[in-house]
């Protein structure tokens, strides 16, 4: 299959497709369509005649939910190897296992639910788990490069009091292994989400789209890119 998997529109209005040998990062606050776009995605790696292995680690992934967005649903699931681990530990095992999968989309939503809160406490061991976090999407980039796949990975968001913004759980290490990173925000309007590029290797950083979750994926919230 082409390795090359297209986003849906609207999103494609930004970023066309997902890169092989490479992590694109989808990040947010709850409930700004990062499983939606990550189900689209699958959809349309299915779509090309590929496999996907989907790692659910906070209880997102819904078949019903899958149904909407597919008119071969039953093709779909027979596509996805879903894995849901249950504790950062049980992530680290699954992640170090996947060379001996055979897939042409990883997906791991989220890459840092089970970190956050297994390690929430501020006086846990926070370093090693930062290593191991750090560790763990290393082995998903070796892991597209040496496949010639893309990977998805979402994350989090947490206010930084001192200057008032929404960063990502990770830092600066998730943001060094992701090549691609949308950030997806809320907008005052019912159902509508907005995606903005932080990071591309070859698309201008600062590119916004909005779009608003419906029945059967996103669509388009008036065409308007800023």
């Amino acid at each position: 299959m082409d390795s090359h998997i297209p986003l849906p529109e609207p999103l494609n209005a930004i970023i066309s497709r997902l890169e092989p040998k490479s992590i694109t990062n989808f990040y947010g606050g709850p409930g700004t369509g990062k499983t939606n776009l990550c189900l689209l995605a699958a959809i349309e790696c299915i779509k090309g005649g590929g496999c996907v292995t989907y790692i659910d680690t906070e209880g997102g992934f819904s078949a019903e939910r899958l149904k909407q967005l597919t008119k071969n649903p039953e093709q779909a699931l027979q596509k996805i190897t879903l894995i849901e681990p249950k504790t950062f530990e049980e992530q680290g095992r699954i992640v170090r296992s996947l060379e001996k999968h055979k897939t042409d989309l990883i997906i791991l939503d989220s890459a840092v639910a089970l970190y956050r809160l297994e390690y929430a406490d501020p006086k846990a061991e926070t370093l090693e788990a930062h290593r191991e976090l750090s560790k763990q999407i290393s082995i998903l980039s070796n892991l597209s490069r040496d496949k010639n796949i893309p990977v998805i990975i979402t994350a989090h968001t947490f206010q930084n009091w001192d200057t008032g913004t929404n960063e990502i759980v990770g830092g600066d290490m998730i943001k060094y292994w992701s090549k691609a990173i949308v950030y997806l925000e809320r907008t005052n309007k019912t159902s509508e989400r907005k995606a903005t590029i932080v990071k591309h290797r070859w698309v201008p950083e600062g590119g916004t789209v909005k779009f608003v979750i419906v029945e059967d994926g996103i669509k388009p919230s008036g065409f308007r890119i800023f």
